[in-house]
């Protein structure tokens, strides 16, 4: 990631999101590899690997992709809340 930083500052822009939704669905294999993955974590790492590659086709398309990654993010933060708003234990 160190050496990606250094790179996007001559890649164009759409490579940057791209490297970091890569990512992010690299870090989630780790931790299924390690056993310390779940099923959402999963779904959300088949979600990114699905679209990931559309910013080699359509700019607006991959811009659409993200938000609905986004979206799906912030679904898996919610449903692994507590009422009071943390994290509970058992949806770790």
């Amino acid at each position: 990631m160190a050496t990606s930083g250094r790179n996007l500052i001559d890649e164009t822009p759409l490579y940057g999101p791209f490297r970091l939704v890569d990512a992010a669905s690299r870090l989630i294999d780790i931790l299924e590899q390690e056993g310390i993955g779940s099923s959402r974590l999963s779904t959300l790492r088949e979600r990114i690997d699905a679209g990931k590659y559309s910013v080699m086709v359509d700019a607006d398309e991959f811009k659409n992709y993200l938000d609905e990654v986004v979206d799906a993010v912030v679904d898996h933060m919610d449903s692994g809340t507590s009422e009071g708003g943390e994290v509970s234990r058992t949806s770790m």
